[in-house]
């Protein structure tokens, strides 16, 4: 198990994880981060040319992937 942390950017406005969730691996680090995206893009999406993403990283710090989702017009 290990301990995977989502920051949030959302162009103007971010948000870093300072707890994480404990996850079996990273490909369920990554079912996380899109479901988490999804969620938030609701609202995000309204606004065309809108950028979500997510970056994920690992115990050390290291960035382990990037999730985006973009909207368009």
């Amino acid at each position: 198990m290990h301990r995977y942390f989502f920051d949030l950017d959302a162009g103007t406005w971010d948000a870093r994880d300072t707890i994480g969730v404990v996850l079996s691996d990273a490909g369920a680090a990554r079912a996380e981060a899109v479901l988490a995206l999804r969620s938030c893009a609701l609202d995000v999406a309204r606004a065309a040319g809108a950028i979500l993403a997510m970056n994920v990283r690992d115990e050390t710090g290291r960035t382990v992937f990037r999730v985006s989702l973009a909207a368009a017009a």
